[in-house]
């Protein structure tokens, strides 16, 4: 799997941002759960405003979280879900 592509999917996933067919294609569910995770690590909410998890900054517009991801965060989130992919593998 592309990660710069699931990474993509996890950024859309914590923004609330919709997700083109074509970038879900040929993504198997494991990846797509492991997306969901990083996407829930990285959100934080306080009082119905959005903060990134990762660096406290915020509050975002749902546009201005997704860009905030991508242009700051995106090499951290590869970092998440190389993990978040990985860590099944571990308990076996």
């Amino acid at each position: 799997m592309d990660l710069d592509r699931l990474a993509d999917i996890a950024i859309r996933i914590a923004s609330r941002m919709r997700i083109r067919e074509e970038l879900l294609e040929g993504v198997s569910q494991e990846e797509l759960e492991a997306a969901k995770r990083v996407a829930e690590m990285v959100r934080e909410e306080r009082k119905g405003l959005v903060y990134c998890a990762i660096c406290a900054k915020g509050s975002f517009t749902k546009r201005g979280f997704y860009l905030h991801l991508m242009r700051v965060h995106k090499d951290d989130i590869k970092v998440l879900l190389e993990r978040e992919l990985s860590a099944p593998l571990a308990g076996q």
